[in-house]
């Protein structure tokens, strides 16, 4: 089974041995290291965005770069835009978050720079691909608030459920998107929202 062991960092992993140490932390402060045998181990590390922007004017109280949610424009520095892992915005820290951000950015930034009104909006966007067994997964796609934003007609793919279709699209296709397409600036799926006429 998964447990979930909140307030707890992983400080120490014996792959031979497979074998990881958790310490955990209680509501006083103290400290316990726990070893736990496994299978599997994925271990994400703490995310934080890089010193150059956590030391800088250019961060938020957490340490992100400081951007308005859906125009990704700085909200001190009308002249700096931000995408990716560095950003202060509240959405999942993706692949395919950059996918609908980078549009956002090039639109706002063209209009920056023709002093016209920022139009492109980014709605949270991610993706999260969940494996359950071999050959399903769910192909899960959400923005802000964990609102569902389907990239494809339910048919294809259910973002709520395991499947066959999921798991193809993930392994055989969004590869080829990737490395033939949006590295080299082509995507038909990114297309900025537009934003609401402000007030």
């Amino acid at each position: 089974g998964i447990d979930l062991n909140f307030q707890s960092t992983l400080v120490a992993v014996n792959g031979p041995a497979k074998t990881a140490v958790f310490r955990s932390t209680d509501g006083d402060g103290n400290t316990e290291d726990r070893e736990v045998g496994f299978d599997m181990l994925h271990a994400v590390p703490p995310q934080r965005a890089p010193k150059l922007i956590r030391e800088s004017a250019l961060a938020n109280e957490a340490g992100w770069l400081d951007l308005e949610d859906d125009t990704l424009r700085h909200k001190t520095y009308a002249n700096i835009f931000g995408l990716g892992d560095a950003s202060g915005t509240g959405n999942a820290k993706t692949a395919a978050a950059v996918r609908k951000q980078a549009p956002v950015v090039a639109e706002n930034l063209v209009a920056t720079l023709r002093n016209q009104p920022l139009e492109a909006a980014y709605l949270g966007y991610g993706s999260c691909p969940l494996t359950v067994e071999n050959g399903k997964i769910v192909l899960a796609e959400f923005g802000y608030g964990g609102v569902l934003q389907p990239s494809f007609p339910k048919w294809i793919n259910d973002g709520t459920k395991a499947t066959r279709a999921a798991w193809w699209l993930k392994a055989k296709q969004l590869p080829t998107l990737y490395w033939h397409g949006m590295l080299k600036g082509h995507e038909w799926l990114a297309r900025p929202a537009v934003r609401s006429p402000q007030k």
